[in-house]
């Protein structure tokens, strides 16, 4: 009988949560590279994403989205 594996690897559609995105979004901002590849990929291709990715991943989004809302208080000064 297999063990359980212990892992702190999340797949797309948890690091989508945690990041307030769609995993479509995910998927597409690590394939164009504004996010780096996943930490792990099995051998059916399923993307695994730990804890220092989403750190990362997390500064990012938030750099990124606030690029978009500092245009947008710019235009208003």
């Amino acid at each position: 009988m297999p063990r359980p594996r212990v892992t702190s690897r999340m797949t797309t559609t948890q690091v989508a949560k945690q990041l307030g995105m769609k995993t479509g979004q995910v998927v597409s901002w690590v394939e164009r590279g504004a996010l780096p590849p996943p930490s792990f990929i099995d051998n059916n291709g399923v993307r695994y994403f730990d804890q220092e990715w989403l750190r990362k991943a997390k500064e990012i989004v938030k750099s990124k989205r606030g690029d978009a809302e500092g245009s947008d208080a710019s235009t208003t000064e």
